[in-house]
């Protein structure tokens, strides 16, 4: 019999005892729920079945690319070693993609080990890793491949989760896609591979009143911090912010804490600028 999606992709990237961190970010009301279970674990119909309720109920399903340890946390230091490369294709991601591509048949770039369609026109690249890796050099890599190919730089994180195929993508605007998965058998890598991409810019620091993230070298904080000014102005209730940015950083260990105080510190910088006046 067929392996699902999910399972079969599990399979493809873990072995049966490596711990993962699986997570279900609700579109609505609810609270995220994050599991680390065992990749075997995680194949099990209970489990899986478990899932399939989530996603139906409105959660989007995600998993680490990488194993992590037995804390049952997902912070940096509990990966325990760096498995995979990752690249988010979000926005116009046909047109990263096909450069990631055509990099690829010019022998710039080495083949992934798949790719991941998230919803029309956005993409996810993986790539397998020979052992070895240092985490920074893992993190400094994929910024260079976000910056490269114009995807997301807040996802050159190693603990960072990815969305899990098989389930359908909740995100509004995504047209309940649903994500699939495209097995290219690209043999692990090691750093030298990725010898020609750009370094990380150095960060520009905490922003004035009336920044707006423009340009290289604005992190994803700063960016965050940005939207939820311009949220605010528009009058949007700080909690729904709270509640959105939460599910959108789920890369942070604590995605609840620094919600609530991204979008604190905005209303107080707009909340200044409005007693200066």
């Amino acid at each position: 019999m067929e392996q699902a999606p999910p399972t079969r992709y599990l399979r493809r990237l873990f072995g049966p005892s490596d711990r993962i961190a699986v997570v279900a970010v609700p579109r609505g009301a609810g609270k995220v729920a994050q599991r680390f279970p065992t990749a075997a674990g995680a194949c099990g119909e209970r489990f899986q079945g478990w899932l399939r309720h989530l996603n139906a109920q409105g959660y989007d399903i995600f998993v680490g690319v990488n194993p992590v340890g037995t804390r049952k946390r997902r912070e940096k230091e509990d990966v325990v070693s760096v498995r995979r490369l990752q690249l988010d294709l979000d926005e116009d991601g046909g047109a990263g993609l096909k450069r990631v591509l055509d990099d690829v048949e010019l022998g710039k770039l080495p083949a992934p080990a798949g790719i991941l369609r998230t919803s029309e026109n956005r993409y996810q690249v993986l790539w397998h890793t020979l052992p070895g890796w240092e985490q920074t050099r893992a993190e400094t890599v994929m910024t260079g491949l976000a910056l490269r190919y114009g995807g997301d730089r807040a996802v050159a994180d190693i603990a960072r989760v990815m969305r899990l195929p098989g389930f359908r993508n909740k995100k509004p605007g995504r047209g309940d896609a649903m994500v699939t998965w495209v097995d290219l058998n690209g043999a692990a890598v090691g750093p030298e591979s990725f010898g020609d991409l750009p370094a990380p810019p150095k960060g520009n620091g905490r922003p004035a009143p009336g920044w707006r993230a423009t340009g290289a070298g604005v992190s994803q904080s700063e960016r965050d911090w940005a939207w939820a000014r311009s949220r605010l102005r528009r009058g949007e209730s700080p909690s729904k912010l709270t509640a959105e940015l939460e599910a959108s950083r789920q890369d942070k260990p604590k995605p609840g804490y620094y919600a609530d105080r991204t979008v604190r510190r905005a209303a107080e910088s707009l909340a200044i600028e409005e007693g200066r006046r």
